[in-house]
């Protein structure tokens, strides 16, 4: 009896199947990135919730983990977009407000002209400006899309620039130099700069949305 040994034939559609994993889990993650980043750019609004469009997002995210382990049985797949989405969440909660007024020039031209036509515009016998709102029609202030208002107020404390959205005098936008004093008994966040978003508070004084500190004062 003659045994003869050989060596096993390579696998070649396994070597290759495995060299291709890393490369299909990096498009994905890129794919899946750019999904959940415009996402996190579209649905926070200024004044608005913060916890609902971070749970939209991370809910989307790990979705789309599962549908990518169910369908390749990929560890590094599925992690990948687990990891994109971590980050992406952490982005829309965090970063993307403050990024739209940073990458808008024009929001703070915007309020530095209503602050420079409310020194020069009329005034009542009192000194008080006659016009200090207005409405404007089309175009847009770092996040904010039009119909939005502002109303510029300046006094020996402080300049500030309020914007709101039409028909929600109670939440929005802030320009200011005097920080979190510009909305006495509201709810506030800092986003860049000389920015602020605030809101109302939610379920009585002093109950603010998470991502918000309240100030008192009113």
């Amino acid at each position: 009896m003659v045994v003869v040994l050989a060596d096993a034939p390579p696998e070649p559609a396994v070597t290759g199947d495995r060299r291709r994993r890393p490369a299909l889990a990096a498009v994905v993650a890129v794919l899946v990135a750019v999904g959940l980043g415009w996402l996190g750019w579209v649905l926070p609004v200024p004044g608005g919730s913060l916890v609902v469009p971070t749970a939209v997002v991370a809910a989307v995210g790990t979705a789309l983990a599962g549908v990518c382990w169910l369908g390749t049985r990929s560890r590094l797949l599925a992690a990948s977009v687990v990891g994109v989405t971590a980050v992406a969440a952490v982005w829309t909660f965090a970063f993307s407000l403050p990024a739209a007024l940073a990458w808008d020039p024009g929001a703070t031209t915007q309020a530095r002209a209503a602050l420079a036509q409310l020194a020069g515009g009329p005034r009542d016998r009192y000194g008080v400006p006659l016009h200090p709102c207005a409405t404007v029609s089309a175009g847009q202030v770092g996040p904010m899309a039009a119909p939005y208002r502002h109303c510029a107020v300046s006094t020996p404390e402080g300049h500030f620039v309020l914007f709101t959205t039409v028909g929600r005098p109670r939440q929005g936008l802030g320009y200011t130099d005097v920080g979190p004093a510009t909305f006495p008994d509201e709810c506030s966040r800092h986003l860049t700069g000389a920015w602020w978003m605030f809101t109302a508070p939610h379920g009585g004084t002093g109950w603010c949305p998470v991502g918000y500190r309240f100030d008192g004062g009113g």
